[in-house]
């Protein structure tokens, strides 16, 4: 992956930029890329709140609940916890590289 900006092409977006309400380029990607996180964060979310919803408890209730049924299989439950745990660690995964841009 290419990770340098042209001259040519920082020299013609810096006004436009700049028009938009950022100091410079740089400033602009990080806060583009803050919201497509944010957006990606509350998709996940969504789902999380969801589950919760569906099942009336938070995912680690959820995740006993289901931990404890070791010899039935409730297949319905089984994908949910599955699509849940994997929407839990998105979003924990999007939080952390939103802390990370908001630092660097």
């Amino acid at each position: 992956m290419d990770t340098s900006l042209d001259i040519k092409f920082a020299e013609r977006t810096e006004s436009i930029v700049t028009q938009l309400g950022f100091k410079d380029l740089k400033s602009f990607v990080k806060n583009q890329a803050l919201l497509l996180l944010m957006a990606r964060i509350e998709k996940y979310e969504a789902e999380n709140r969801r589950f919760e919803a569906k099942y009336h408890m938070p995912f680690k209730a959820f995740q006993a609940k289901v931990e404890g049924l070791q010899n039935e299989e409730v297949f319905t439950e089984d994908d949910d916890y599955l699509d849940w745990r994997f929407a839990k660690e998105v979003i924990d995964r999007l939080v952390r590289q939103k802390r990370e841009l908001e630092y660097a």
